[in-house]
């Protein structure tokens, strides 16, 4: 019966886990689809000139500057990665240094699920 429990209690802690914390379904479409362009962060070893696009922690930051709200955040997040816009975006110094990106095409869950994991891995 006790191991039961313990069980029974392991299990709750790993599904409530999961549901507060989210799985890392977005951390693994971004590995599939963005860090080819936008690393996870720099350290003070990155070599800045070599980067291909803005790092993913920079950009949380300067979305969430201006859209706090984590429904917000992935609402933007999702538009911009469906149709990128000079006009829509909150970084204009990231492009001008290195330019517009292309729409992503991946289907609208998985853009949701970056946004989402983006919104809860960096401040």
């Amino acid at each position: 019966m006790e191991r039961y429990l313990i069980g029974k209690t392991i299990t709750a802690f790993f599904v409530i886990t999961t549901i507060v914390y989210g799985s890392d379904l977005g951390g693994e479409i971004y590995r599939k689809n963005c860090v080819q362009c936008h690393v996870e962060k720099t350290t003070e070893l990155t070599d800045n000139l070599s980067l291909k696009a803005p790092p993913i922690d920079a950009l949380t930051r300067q979305i969430k500057y201006h859209y706090r709200n984590k429904e917000k955040f992935v609402q933007y997040v999702v538009d911009f990665l469906s149709q990128p816009d000079t006009e829509k975006s909150v970084c204009k110094p990231c492009i001008k240094r290195w330019g517009l990106m292309p729409p992503v095409n991946i289907p609208e869950e998985e853009k949701q699920s970056v946004a989402l994991w983006m919104f809860r891995n960096f401040k």
